[in-house]
């Protein structure tokens, strides 16, 4: 055997193992990224943190077992909602435990595009090509986006009714109206910046050529989720998880709020927590935010004070529904996303 022939063998031999070892040191280093970034989240938010320990000591337990319990609960939603998305059926708990760790990557990334992300790449592994992966979760945030809109209207249409049993200055639809305010002038933003747009297209050829490009991209990306849509629609089994794990979401987190309102002595009614958070998420979605913190806390609060709730009770209650809607499952979720990268799951 020559020289050459044994330095190729030994090659051969290296290769592998170099293989590995450099597709193992990014999970590797993905993974304490992981550990690091919980303690960086807590030491700089140790503020919020502390203050919302301390309100929430003085809060009714049971109540926050409830908050907690729905926390839960929204991991399970959306399972079902995923279940429902698309077309294969992979391992229930591995899919559970995926969205378990999608939660983690959502108060990281901004818009919810890290739970995006972490949804395709199991899809990806278990099969599916990348457009259907994509697709499967674009219908899973279009559905869980008319759902929301759905739930909107219909909870503002029939408010009085609901607030019964809070005590606000004026008629609800008057409370309401001064919650909501700020839409109003979100829209208008909104419609500026698109006529803006426009006029600077309609001025500059290559704006125009890129803007057309990009409406033209939407358009097509929109055809596609509602044609999965609509292969949803024909299956009944699909179609009832999708739907009733979207609708699911935003009401669990209206019950997160409700519990945590009534831990602090506040009498409101369920009806009344699911409008107020409804509204306030609308309104926050306008301003992409790794799990819309800072967004959501500012039209929550000023929600709430809008409906008669104190400045100190308003603030201990938005504590207390970021620490355990945020803060405290941050920990399992970031150890969840670790096992998985680990175990080559996602």
């Amino acid at each position: 055997m020559t020289v050459n022939e044994v330095t190729a063998d030994v090659a051969a031999d290296a290769a592998p193992a170099e293989s590995v070892w450099r597709s193992s040191v990014p999970r590797m280093l993905l993974a304490v990224a992981v550990a690091v970034t919980v303690v960086v989240l807590a030491v700089t938010h140790w503020s919020t943190v502390s203050a919302g320990a301390a309100g929430l000591a003085r809060a009714n337990s049971a109540w926050l077992v409830v908050a907690a319990l729905g926390t839960a609960s929204i991991w399970v939603a959306g399972t079902i909602t995923q279940i429902g998305s698309m077309s294969l059926r992979p391992p229930v708990g591995k899919l559970l435990a995926v969205q378990v760790a999608a939660s983690f990557a959502n108060h990281i990334l901004p818009a919810g595009s890290g739970g995006m992300g972490i949804n395709i790449r199991f899809l990806r592994r278990h099969g599916l090509g990348p457009g259907a992966a994509v697709g499967s979760v674009g219908l899973n945030s279009l559905v869980g986006m008319v759902t929301h809109v759905l739930l909107l209207v219909v909870a503002v249409a029939v408010s009085p009714a609901l607030a019964r049993g809070i005590q606000v200055p004026g008629s609800w639809r008057d409370t309401a109206a001064r919650a909501a305010g700020p839409a109003a002038w979100v829209l208008l933003a909104a419609a500026g910046l698109l006529l803006a747009t426009a006029l600077a297209a309609s001025v500059r050829p290559a704006w125009r050529r890129r803007m057309v490009d990009r409406v033209v991209a939407a358009g097509r990306r929109v055809a596609g989720e509602l044609r999965g849509l609509w292969g949803v629609l024909r299956d009944p089994y699909r179609a009832a998880a999708l739907w009733l794990g979207s609708l699911s979401t935003p009401l669990l987190h209206a019950v997160i709020l409700y519990a945590v309102l009534r831990s602090l002595g506040v009498a409101v009614t369920v009806g009344t927590a699911v409008v107020l958070y409804l509204v306030v998420s609308s309104l926050s979605a306008f301003v992409p935010s790794p799990g819309g913190i800072g967004a959501l806390d500012v039209a929550m609060l000023a929600g709430l004070t809008a409906i008669g709730v104190s400045s100190a009770v308003a603030l201990g209650a938005v504590v207390g529904y970021r620490l355990i809607t945020v803060w405290l499952p941050l920990v399992p979720s970031a150890f969840v996303l670790a096992v998985l990268l680990r175990r080559r799951i996602i």
